[in-house]
């Protein structure tokens, strides 16, 4: 193509970076350096890697336009009228701190969502623990009025009576008035409801004669 005898070609392979800018990599996808010549005579310059052949072409290998960009790209352009020169920079930080500025921002928003969520949440489980201690101080109080009720109610009863015992009581008092707001009276409509018999004795008033049912446990009689 160029004519070139073989052992030119071999010179001309063994070049192993372009002519113009020293690059080892050629750009071609082949990977080997673009072989270069003058479109007028047809001699061969050398080798070059892609952008460099590319740079002459487009250039049309004329030297005044070469020597017209290298004055182009020596030139100060902070002279010229449209050149934002310092103003770029000044312009460049001030974008940069927007952008900051609104992810602060933003940063800022999310956490006072977060610490607004964190409060709505205590105060929920201060609710929650408040409802815990409540319910935790019936049951204490509902303890204490049933054993009291054991006390004053069953175990005054005489000896020999078929009285109600302290686990027929407790029975009775979660099956039929668990939760309730007052359970000394629950409990006497318990008994009644369950068929005990309330009487009085030398020592005070006392329940008996109660046979407990369910259908989820046996018969407990008393």
């Amino acid at each position: 193509m160029y004519g070139l005898t073989l052992e030119q070609v071999r010179v001309v392979r063994a070049v192993d970076a372009c002519m113009i800018c020293a690059s080892a990599v050629s750009g071609f996808k082949s990977g080997i350096f673009a072989v270069d010549h003058c479109h007028g005579s047809g001699v061969v310059r050398g080798v070059l890697c892609q952008s460099c052949n590319f740079l002459l072409g487009n250039a049309r290998d004329d030297v005044d336009v070469l020597l017209g960009a290298i004055k182009y790209l020596l030139k100060d352009h902070e002279a010229e009228p449209w050149n934002q020169g310092a103003r770029r920079a000044e312009v460049l930080a001030e974008r940069k701190e927007q952008r900051l500025t609104a992810r602060l921002a933003q940063s800022e928003r999310a956490l006072d969502a977060a610490e607004q969520r964190v409060k709505e949440l205590e105060a929920v489980l201060g609710e929650v623990a408040e409802d815990a201690a409540v319910a935790a101080r019936r049951r204490a109080r509902d303890a204490d009025a049933v054993e009291k009720f054991i006390g004053e109610f069953i175990l005054p009863a005489p000896s020999g009576s078929s009285r109600i015992t302290a686990g027929a009581l407790r029975t009775a008092w979660a099956d039929w008035a668990a939760g309730a707001s007052c359970p000394v009276q629950s409990l006497h409509e318990a008994l009644h409801r369950l068929g005990g018999r309330h009487r009085r004795s030398s020592t005070g008033r006392y329940w008996d004669g109660l046979a407990l049912r369910s259908s989820s446990r046996p018969d407990v009689r008393t």
